[in-house]
């Protein structure tokens, strides 16, 4: 369920209507159960939840679950044991996003100053910080800042200028340099007959103890679980990170790297600049990722990683000694 800092709940639907939302077909079920919040199939199950299943490794997960309504495709549908009604739709994951954005919105609203900040708090008299927000003691807040409603700042976390934060939650200690933007939507959408829909951006950005992040670096919140920066983490300037990425304890990310959604990075990893991975991947723990490697697969612990795409280093060098000579032989 989206957290009540960050996200309002609107009205609640029967499934009735969100059948009318999303012209999904009802396979099974109670037409009037009311839906009050969308939620991950991995959440606890509840009579009022909305979820959505397009992986059948997912169904063996929802088979032990309550939920109000679970939109999946006919596939699916029949190895579920339903604790709910189940509609079929051409794309779940679509439908989900129109329910999503009727039942969930963000926050809004601002003030001169969060009521809930530590008097021993500094805040630039340019910021502007949300009423609701609570700020610790000894944290700092520079000029043209923008902290959003129900943002947690932790003791002595300093936030240089022009950084906006929304839907976050920052521990102790941190130091969020220029520009950065923590907590904006991340880069979600959906195809449908009418085009590209964006899915909502329900989760939040979790941010441990300790943790430095560089100028104009992006940090997405989370889809509907959260992006989480595990304490003592370092990241340079420029660096992109998605939604639902995870990042392990004392990782060091340099400038202009980007990792793309869902990614789990370990504890201890040393990622060079301009690396890139696709989503979905596991980098173990103190795995290094030499500068400007392209990462399409897991990589394993300890391991050392380079080139595009990205492999082992020694195989990395073998490969591009060989084919140096080669090159050269030919030439001569």
């Amino acid at each position: 369920m989206p957290d009540p800092r960050f996200f309002e709940t609107c009205d609640p639907l029967t499934v009735h209507d969100a059948l009318v939302l999303t012209g999904a077909s009802l396979l099974s079920g109670d037409r009037n159960v009311l839906l009050t919040s969308v939620a991950l199939c991995e959440a606890e199950g509840r009579p009022d939840h909305v979820v959505y299943c397009e992986n059948p490794a997912l169904a063996d997960v929802l088979a032990g679950r309550e939920f109000g309504l679970c939109l999946t495709t006919e596939q699916i549908a029949v190895k579920l044991a339903p604790h709910g009604a189940v509609a079929v739709s051409q794309s779940p994951r679509a439908a989900f996003a129109k329910i999503a954005s009727r039942l969930h919105r963000l926050r809004e609203g601002a003030g001169a100053a969060a009521p809930s900040a530590h008097p021993h708090a500094t805040i630039s008299e340019a910021a502007v910080v949300a009423t609701t927000a609570t700020l610790g003691k000894g944290a700092t807040v520079g000029p043209h800042v923008y902290i959003g409603p129900g943002v947690v700042i932790g003791d002595d976390t300093v936030i240089e200028a022009g950084v906006s934060v929304t839907n976050a939650v920052l521990g102790a200690r941190c130091h969020i340099c220029a520009g950065a933007q923590i907590g904006q939507a991340g880069f979600g959408f959906v195809e449908t007959q009418d085009g590209l829909i964006r899915v909502p951006q329900l989760g939040r950005v979790m941010i441990g103890d300790d943790v430095e992040i560089g100028a104009n670096t992006t940090i997405d919140r989370g889809a509907l679980g959260d992006t989480g920066i595990s304490a003592g983490v370092k990241i340079d300037n420029l660096v992109q990170i998605g939604h639902n990425v995870q990042i392990g304890r004392y990782t060091v990310i340099a400038a202009q790297t980007g990792i793309s959604g869902s990614c789990v990075i370990g504890d201890g990893v040393m990622i060079g600049g301009q690396v890139g991975l696709a989503d979905h991947l596991t980098i173990g723990d103190r795995a290094q990722l030499a500068a400007k490697a392209g990462l399409m697969r897991n990589v394993p612990a300890g391991e050392k990683w380079g080139g595009i795409p990205a492999r082992p280093v020694k195989d990395w060098l073998r490969e591009t000694s060989t084919l140096s000579r080669l090159t050269k032989k030919r030439n001569g």
